[in-house]
């Protein structure tokens, strides 16, 4: 058997300002999200129209109004956020971060339970958003013909 005293050299790489997946990546699936947000909507006020007119269920009919009205009010911030992001403002991260908020209270005064993944999601985005503030900073002290990066 054969001794060694040689240890195996572990190299930390520190990955600072570098992002897994390209910034139109998550513009697309910002705008994704916001989509089938939107569809929901859509499908949830076609419900609501169909139990109006059936008449027999007029509570069900003002509860998936109400609903319909809050995924498309999200799913339209969403994709708001997302044009933003892919000009590069920082609205962006208030725009998804205020559609995340606004879900999470609708479904606590309805007593619905918290949508998870809705919230994995968006806080996964506002992450990676957070990690190209940099490029955001670089490009508007370029703008203003600034050289210094204000950091």
């Amino acid at each position: 058997m054969q001794h060694t005293t040689t240890q195996p050299r572990i190299n930390v790489i520190a990955q600072t300002h570098q992002t897994v997946f390209k910034k139109s990546t998550f513009v697309i699936a910002l705008a994704g999200l916001g989509g089938i947000s939107i569809l929901a909507g859509i499908v949830s006020l076609v419900s609501a129209i169909v139990l109006f007119s059936n008449a027999s269920m007029p509570s069900l009919f003002s509860t998936l109004l109400a609903n319909a009205v809050l995924d498309i009010t999200v799913g339209t911030l969403m994709i708001a956020s997302s044009k933003a992001f892919a000009k590069g403002r920082i609205l962006a991260i208030w725009l998804l971060g205020g559609s995340i908020l606004l879900d999470c209270l609708y479904s606590l005064i309805m007593g619905y339970e918290l949508h998870y993944i809705l919230i994995g999601l968006g806080f996964l985005l506002i992450w990676q958003m957070l990690k190209f503030r940099e490029e955001w900073k670089f490009r508007n002290y370029k703008k203003r013909g600034s050289i210094e990066l204000g950091i």
